[in-house]
């Protein structure tokens, strides 16, 4: 006698799936409705960090008094002033600060104040938060950015599981918008010799410095910078041509060449190899682009190292 299957061992209905995943984001929408105005810290330490304007003013500086403390010795003392205004509306305003305070592509002058909007970009020193306003469905989305679930933790950037997450979001977002869109992959050449020579502390030393260097000098606010593992890392770029992540990635491959990576006194010899990949017609999902450019980084390794190659497709 045949064995009757069980009604639940059985796929669930197209519609009933669909309806769950209405039910879940509906329920986000309403989570979100709750969440204060914030800044997200794009770049700093730690990467991610939400601040919620839940004060009627907050002072940005580097004094530790100050409600927004940053740890940044381009920033005032007392940089800059948010203000919560009767209508909702958040305003920034300069509080006469060294190095200036600037709202995307403005820089404004000691006293002068402006409305901030959606996904504004503000820079303070070297240091760039995004600003979201009151209810974005966004704001969930970082919401553990800055947690251990989503942090390297021996180089405070972004882990795998977050660079993931990350890629798919940003890659269905070019696909619906016709933009550009590109992916780094890269890792530095012969690390094993460098942990096998100088030790691991030396190897870990190694990669929190050319950390420091591509984050300080070469990730824009928009950026995703992430330890795939090891010693591989992932660049993601909204809005990047081919030719210019490759432009970027020549950049990077010679600035590592050239910094002195100096270890209890001595120097270590480190280069990198990159491959990158571009959103093309023929790329139809997020993990076969970042595919193309692990392929295109075995390219620049076999071929010698120490090399960018970009990715035929």
């Amino acid at each position: 006698m045949s064995k009757q299957k069980n009604v639940t061992d059985q796929p669930k209905d197209k519609t009933e799936v669909l309806k769950e995943d209405q039910n879940t984001l509906k329920a986000e929408l309403e989570k979100a409705k709750e969440q204060e105005a914030c800044l997200i810290l794009i770049r700093g330490t730690p990467q991610g960090r939400r601040i919620f304007l839940n004060q009627k003013e907050m002072t940005i500086g580097r004094d530790a008094a100050v409600e927004i403390c940053v740890n940044d010795q381009g920033v005032s003392r007392r940089h800059a002033l948010i203000s919560k205004k009767d209508d909702g509306t958040i305003e920034l305003v300069d509080l006469g600060s060294s190095n200036g305070t600037s709202v995307n592509d403005l820089k404004l002058k000691s006293g002068q104040s402006v409305k901030l909007e959606k996904e504004d970009m503000i820079k303070v020193g070297s240091t760039i938060f995004k600003y979201l306003p009151a209810g974005e469905i966004e704001i969930l989305f970082y919401g553990n950015l800055g947690s251990a679930a989503h942090t390297d933790p021996l180089t405070r950037i972004y882990n795998k599981g977050y660079l993931i997450e990350a890629l798919e979001a940003e890659f269905k977002r070019a696909k619906a918008l016709h933009t550009d869109f590109s992916v780094i992959f890269f890792d530095l050449d012969h690390f094993k010799k460098v942990n096998d020579t100088y030790g691991h502390a030396a190897g870990d030393y190694v990669l929190q410095e050319f950390v420091q260097l591509i984050r300080t000098q070469y990730l824009r606010p928009k950026d995703v910078f992430a330890r795939y593992g090891g010693e591989e890392f992932v660049l993601i770029l909204a809005q990047t041509s081919g030719t210019s992540a490759v432009e970027l990635a020549e950049q990077i491959r010679a600035s590592v060449e050239a910094h002195p990576f100096i270890f209890e006194g001595k120097r270590i010899s480190v280069t990198s190899s990159l491959g990158v990949a571009e959103l093309q017609s023929g790329v139809e999902s997020a993990q076969t682009l970042l595919k193309l450019a692990d392929k295109a980084l075995y390219s620049a390794k076999t071929q010698g190292r120490n090399r960018v190659i970009l990715s035929s497709c």
